[in-house]
């Protein structure tokens, strides 16, 4: 499988902001995350582009009304007080462009 490098080194930087005391830490967790996404993703047999809803809408798209999420995934957050947040991810044929 291959990973998006520079996504998981942006995705470290910005844990480590979150109040991560050591980056060797944020990163790790970054590449939990994205291990993590892949996997879920595959386990759903999904092979279509997906994002979450804000992944899509900030790249001009919008999840059509009542569509239901292809695949969640369980990331780690040390934002959040579990620690953890559940991703929902859409895929490319269930958005459409905004303003359609």
């Amino acid at each position: 499988m291959k990973y998006n490098l520079s996504h998981i080194m942006r995705s470290a930087w910005s844990i480590f902001r979150k109040g991560v005391k050591i980056f060797s830490e944020a990163l790790r967790m970054a590449w939990s995350n994205a291990k993590s996404h892949n996997t879920a993703k595959e386990a759903a047999g999904i092979n279509e582009e997906t994002h979450t809803w804000s992944g899509w809408r900030n790249i001009g798209y919008e999840v059509i009304h009542e569509s239901k999420a292809l695949y969640k995934a369980i990331i780690s957050d040390p934002a959040t007080k579990s620690g953890t947040r559940i991703m929902c991810y859409f895929g490319a044929s269930q958005v459409q462009p905004i303003g359609a």
